[in-house]
C-alpha cells in the first residue's frame, strides 16, 4: 500500500503497466521458504524496506514505462517462478517461534499469538508456530512479541501482569541444523529468558559441539522482564549465515541447490532494480535537476543519522528553492515536481524510519491508536474481515483495516504506517501542485508542493506521522482521488472509478469527511475555469466532465449503501452512522441556543485552519489560513483572485463544509490534515496572482516612464 499515493503521479505509460507493476510489488512481498536478503514479508531488514518500501514505489511513480521492457517482465516473471518453486519443493528456513502468554491475551483467542508472519501459519486458530525466526533476536524489542499490545480480552485496559516487565510468558523456539562439518553451536539468552537446550532430544549446556548431519534443536522456557536477547552462533559466526536452519527436517535432495538458490532472488531483485534505477536517471537527462535530487537526499539522510532532526524538517521547506533550478520543459510536470520534490521527502521518510524498521512498540494502552492496532490483528490474523474488529464503529472504521495490511507486509513494527502516511502526505503534495501549475507555472508548483510538507514538518502536526491514526490516511486518499477525478478529464473511466473508490474509502477512514469525499466531483470541471465564470454556467457547462460528475458520486453512493448493508447485517440497523461518535461530535446539540451553535462552529473551524486547538496562529501553519481566507475572497469576487481556479475553491468549501457540522478532539492537529494540501495550493496561487499583477502595474509604469507606447 505504500506505494499507491506515489504511482499516482505517474504520467500515462503503456497499457498493462499498472498490471505488470503490481506483479512486481507480489513477486517483491510474496514470502519465500528460502531465506534471504529480499525474501519478501516480512519487511523486517533495512536493505528490503528501504529498497521494497521507498525505492520501488518512487521508480515506478516517475518511470512505469520501464514495466513494458523485456528484462523487466522477464526478471518479474523469474522470480515469481522462483517463489512458486520454493514454496512447493522446499521446507521453510528459519526456526518456528512459539509464545504462550501466562494470561488470556486477545478477544476469541483459542491458541498461542500470532506474530505478523505470513510464513507462520497465521490462519490457524492455535499457530504451531508464533513467528518464524530467521534472524537473532539481540533485544527484547527484535523479539516478534508485538502481541504485548492486545490484552486484555475483554477489550479494557491492561493490568501490569499483562506487559512487560511484569508479564510471565512461555517461549518454545525449534528447528533443525544442517551441517557438512562439524562445529560449534551457541546459543546466547538474555538473563530474563530462564530457558534450556535440547540438541536431539538430549538436554545440552551451551556451547554444544555437533558432528555432520541434521539435529533438532529445542530451546524452551520464561520470560520476564524485558532483558531478552537470543543469539544463536556457529563456531563463533552468525548461525543464519553459517549453516542451513529450517524449521522442519530438510530432505537430502534439497539441501545442494538451497545453498546456491538462495542467492536467486537477491540478484533477480537487484538486477531488476539497478536497471531500473539506470533507465530512470537516462530518463531525467539533467544533471542540473539529478544535482537537486541527489544532493537534497543526502543530506536529509545525513541531518537524520546524526540526529538532526529540526535541521531536516527544515530543509523539507527549503525544498521550495527548487523553483530556481532550471528544469527542461519534458520535466515540468508533475514527474519534475516529483523529482525535486518527491524524492527527497521519500528520503526523509525512509531514513527517518530506520530505526523503527525490525522491532515492535508498545503502544500507550487506551489511546486511539492503540485501539486500531488490537482491531487490525483481529481483522487480519483472526479473520474477522467484515466485521472489522466492532459490530459498530465508534472509532473510525477503516484505518484499522489500513494497518492490520501493513503490519502483514512489514512485520511487528511500525515502519510500514511511516511509509504509508509519508506516501498520503506526498499525495497532498502533488495534488497541491496539479491544481497550482495550470494557473501559475510551474514554479509555483513546485512552491505549492513543498507547502503541504513544510507545513506538516514544522507545525504541531509533525508528531502525528506514524502515530497510528487514520487522519492522515483518510487526507492521503482525498487527495489520491482528487487527483484520480482531474486525470478523469482525459475520458478515462477507470479513473473516476478509482477516484470514487479512494473517496469512498476516504470517508470509510474518517467519517467526519464525508462532504469533502463528495467535493472530489468539482474535478469535473476544467483547471483553467476561473471562479469568475461560475455565474455564467453557459460559457462553461460543456467543459464539464459528466462521466466524472457522475461516477464519482454514484461510487460514493454504492460506498455508502454497502456501509449500511454491514452495520444492519451485524445489528439490524441499516444506517451509516449507527453506533458512532455522531451524536457526541455533533455540534448542534438537542436544546442548544442558536449563539451557541455559531460559537462552537466558528471555534471548530479556527481549530481546523489554525491547527492548533485552542486555536492560536501558528506562524508555521499560516499557509493554511491564509488559503482559507484568499478562498472566501475568492467566491467574494475579490479583483485577482476572482481569477483562482474554481475547482480548487469548491474543493476547499467541500473541506470545511465538515467542521461545521462537527468536532473531535484529542491530537489537535489530526482534524486539520485534508484541509492542508489544497489551502497551500490556493495561498500560493493568491499570492502569485498579486505578484503577478504587481508586476504588470510595474511593468506598464516603466513603459510610461520610459515614452514607450502603452
Amino acid at each position: 500500500m505504500a506505494f499507491v499515493g506515489a504511482a499516482l503521479v505517474a504520467p500515462r505509460g503503456p497499457r498493462m503497466t499498472w498490471l505488470w507493476g503490481l506483479l512486481a510489488a507480489s513477486a517483491l512481498l510474496w514470502p519465500d521458504r528460502i531465506a534471504s536478503p529480499f525474501d519478501g514479508v516480512p519487511l523486517d531488514r533495512i536493505a528490503e524496506v528501504v529498497f521494497i518500501g521507498a525505492v520501488f514505489p518512487a521508480l515506478w511513480a516517475f518511470h512505469p514505462r520501464f514495466l513494458a521492457t523485456r528484462f523487466a517482465r522477464a526478471a518479474i516473471v523469474a522470480l515469481l517462478i522462483w517463489r512458486a518453486t520454493a514454496a512447493a519443493l522446499a521446507v521453510q528456513d528459519g526456526w518456528c517461534v512459539r509464545f504462550d502468554p501466562s494470561r488470556p491475551y486477545a478477544k476469541d483467542a483459542k491458541g498461542a499469538p500470532h506474530a505478523w508472519d505470513l510464513r507462520a501459519d497465521w490462519r490457524a486458530d492455535d499457530p504451531a508456530c508464533s513467528a518464524i525466526m530467521t534472524r537473532s533476536y539481540r533485544t527484547h524489542r527484535e523479539f516478534p512479541a508485538w502481541f504485548f499490545n492486545l490484552p486484555p480480552p475483554n477489550e479494557s485496559w491492561p493490568v501490569p501482569e499483562d506487559l512487560p516487565p511484569e508479564a510471565t510468558t512461555g517461549l518454545e523456539v525449534r528447528g533443525f541444523v544442517t551441517t557438512s562439518t562439524p562445529g560449534v553451536l551457541d546459543i546466547d539468552l538474555g538473563p530474563g529468558l530462564n530457558a534450556t537446550l535440547a540438541v536431539d532430544g538430549r538436554v545440552a549446556a551451551s556451547p554444544v559441539p555437533l558432528g555432520p548431519g541434521v539435529h533438532q534443536v529445542a530451546v524452551s522456557g520464561t520470560m520476564t522482564g524485558t532483558r531478552w536477547w537470543l543469539v544463536p552462533r556457529w563456531n563463533g559466526d552468525e548461525l543464519w549465515s553459517s549453516v542451513t536452519a529450517t524449521v522442519q527436517r530438510p530432505s537430502t535432495d534439497t539441501l545442494t541447490w538451497r545453498r546456491w538458490g538462495r542467492w536467486i532472488p537477491p540478484a533477480i531483485t537487484a538486477s531488476f532494480l539497478f536497471a531500473w534505477i539506470v533507465s530512470a536517471l537516462a530518463r531525467v537527462g539533467s544533471v542540473v535537476v539529478l544535482a537537486w535530487m541527489v544532493g537534497t537526499s543526502l543530506l536529509l539522510a545525513r541531518l537524520l543519522t546524526h540526529d538532526q532532526v529540526i535541521a531536516a524538517r527544515w530543509v523539507i521547506a527549503l525544498l521550495a528553492a527548487a523553483a530556481f533550478v532550471p528544469v527542461p520543459p519534458r520535466l515540468r510536470n508533475a514527474s519534475g515536481a516529483f523529482l525535486l520534490v518527491g524524492v527527497p521527502w521519500t528520503a526523509f521518510i525512509a531514513t527517518y524510519t530506520l530505526p523503527a524498521i525490525g522491532v515492535w512498540v508498545l503502544y500507550d494502552w487506551g489511546n486511539d491508536y492503540w485501539m486500531f492496532q488490537r482491531y487490525g490483528y483481529r481483522i487480519v490474523m483472526q479473520g474477522y474481515w467484515l466485521e472489522g474488529g466492532t459490530p459498530t464503529f465508534y472509532f473510525q472504521p477503516f484505518y484499522r483495516w489500513i494497518s492490520g495490511v501493513l503490519h502483514a507486509i512489514f512485520g511487528d513494527s511500525s515502519a510500514g504506517e511511516f511509509y504509508w502516511e509519508g506516501a498520503c502526505l506526498l499525495a497532498g503534495a502533488m495534488l497541491s501542485f496539479r491544481v497550482t501549475r495550470p494557473f501559475a507555472g510551474f514554479r509555483w508548483g513546485v512552491v505549492a508542493a513543498v507547502a503541504p510538507l513544510a507545513v506538516f514538518s514544522l507545525s504541531t502536526a509533525s508528531d502525528l506521522i506514524g502515530r497510528g491514526l487514520g487522519e492522515i490516511s483518510s487526507a492521503g486518499l482525498l487527495s489520491m482521488a482528487a487527483l484520480c477525478a482531474i486525470r478523469s478529464r482525459g475520458r478515462s473511466t477507470a479513473a473516476a472509478i478509482g477516484a470514487g473508490v479512494l473517496a469512498t474509502l476516504a470517508f470509510y477512514t474518517r467519517l467526519n469527511n464525508l462532504l469533502m469525499a463528495f467535493g472530489v466531483a468539482v474535478f469535473a470541471l476544467p483547471l483553467w475555469l476561473r471562479v469568475r465564470a461560475l455565474a455564467r454556467p453557459l460559457a462553461w457547462w460543456r467543459h464539464v466532465s459528466w462521466r466524472t460528475l457522475m461516477i464519482v458520486p454514484a461510487v460514493i453512493g454504492l460506498g455508502l449503501l454497502g456501509f449500511a448493508w454491514r452495520t444492519w447485517y451485524y445489528t439490524g440497523v441499516f444506517s451509516v452512522f449507527h453506533g458512532t461518535q455522531r451524536s457526541i461530535v455533533a455540534i448542534w446539540q438537542p436544546g442548544m441556543p442558536l449563539h451557541t451553535v455559531l460559537y462552537w462552529m466558528g471555534y471548530n473551524v479556527m481549530v481546523v485552519l489554525s491547527v492548533s486547538d485552542p486555536p492560536r496562529f501558528d506562524i508555521y501553519a499560516a499557509p493554511v489560513l491564509v488559503g482559507a481566507i484568499i478562498a472566501v475572497l475568492s467566491i467574494a469576487g475579490l479583483p485577482r483572485l476572482r481569477e483562482l481556479p474554481a475547482a480548487a475553491v469548491l474543493f476547499f468549501f467541500a473541506a470545511i463544509a465538515g467542521s461545521f457540522i462537527a468536532r473531535g478532539w484529542a491530537y489537535p492537529p489530526r482534524f486539520s490534515m485534508h484541509v492542508i494540501p489544497i489551502t497551500c495550493a490556493l495561498a500560493v496561487c493568491g499570492v502569485a496572482s498579486v505578484l503577478r499583477r504587481r508586476r504588470q502595474i510595474q511593468h506598464a509604469s516603466e513603459a510610461r516612464g520610459s515614452g514607450a507606447p502603452g
